[in-house]
């Protein structure tokens, strides 16, 4: 057993603090600290869930027995908060994007192999019942030939401190890197800020795969249309995946009709979440790692180059 420590409880965060007190009660973790720099927060935080509580981070770097923390701050703090945890010998699962620029990324990918700890990212979609069905039955469609990916709803309420290709299509960039299992090559992107200081709208054309055999995918993300859609389409040689992210189901079109599986559910921040912990008491493996979380950094960077320079950038993954 070990213990974990949840930092920045003041929207998301809130979610793993309660995803914890169930591993908790599991006997994978023995105790939980909730850390967050508004006291009556963490103090309600921790009540709710049964958690220990502290204002101080650095206080939480000096407990031996915090071997893994959770950073749910705002993305500014990621590189720093992040640092300070791998050179205090903590494992790490820090939220997406990992850091603000690919720089900072790969210096913690390096900070943490050197010392042998676990660094992942929050791509919580991985861990999607829908998204383990389509990875595994891939075959069902023939050869992947285009994935269109669309992601819109109103700005979420929470610091608005990266827009809407590092908050919302940064998940879709990933996702299509992980089902397809490979790198994408170039980007194209267009798109701007009409009510943010960021942008708040894009639409990113990119390549996966390799010269000779690519995939093409199409992203589309805006903090605008007043309507919540999660959804991505794999179009194949024999059949198309239709996956609704915000049910988590999956439906198959092809010669036969529609076809649409029964998924057992099973919430991805739980699954995300023992995940992180077991990997840290040797018990599995990291579905995610920060080496994810770079490449997805540095295809956003050529997203937004891209929008900048209204040219194709290349991706070196």
């Amino acid at each position: 057993m070990t213990g974990i420590a949840i930092v920045g409880v003041g929207g998301w965060g809130q979610n793993h603090a309660r995803v914890l007190a169930f591993l908790r009660a599991e006997g994978l973790i023995n105790e939980v600290y909730v850390v967050d720099i508004n006291e009556n927060r963490a103090k309600l935080i921790a009540k709710r869930f049964g958690h220990k509580w502290t204002t101080k981070y650095e206080e939480i770097l000096e407990k031996d027995s915090v071997e893994g923390i959770i950073l749910a701050t705002p993305t500014k703090l990621h590189y720093e908060q992040a640092k300070q945890a791998l050179v205090a010998g903590k494992h790490v699962l820090v939220e997406k994007p990992m850091t603000e620029n690919s720089k900072q990324a790969e210096e913690l990918v390096k900070i943490a192999a050197e010392n042998k700890l676990v660094l992942m990212v929050g791509f919580l979609l991985r861990y999607s019942p829908a998204t383990r069905y389509v990875k595994k039955n891939l075959t069902k469609i023939g050869r992947p030939l285009v994935v269109s990916a669309k992601r819109t709803s109103l700005w979420p309420n929470r610091p608005h401190d990266v827009g809407v290709i590092r908050d919302l299509a940064i998940h879709d960039i990933d996702l299509i890197r992980y089902i397809l299992e490979t790198n994408p090559l170039m980007a194209y992107a267009s798109g701007g800020a009409i009510a943010h200081d960021y942008e708040d709208y894009v639409a990113i054309f990119l390549k996966y795969g390799s010269e000779k055999e690519f995939i093409s995918a199409l992203i589309e993300a805006n903090w605008l249309t007043p309507y919540k859609i999660r959804r991505m389409e794999i179009t194949g040689s024999k059949a198309v995946f239709v996956i609704d992210y915000s049910i988590h189901k999956v439906t198959i079109l092809s010669e036969e009709g529609i076809c649409a599986p029964n998924i057992p559910y099973e919430e991805p921040l739980m699954s995300q979440d023992r995940n992180f912990v077991k990997t840290i008491i040797g018990e599995d493996r990291p579905l995610v790692m920060g080496m994810d979380g770079l490449i997805a950094l540095k295809t956003c960077e050529a997203a937004l180059q891209s929008m900048e320079a209204k040219k194709i950038i290349q991706i070196k993954a």
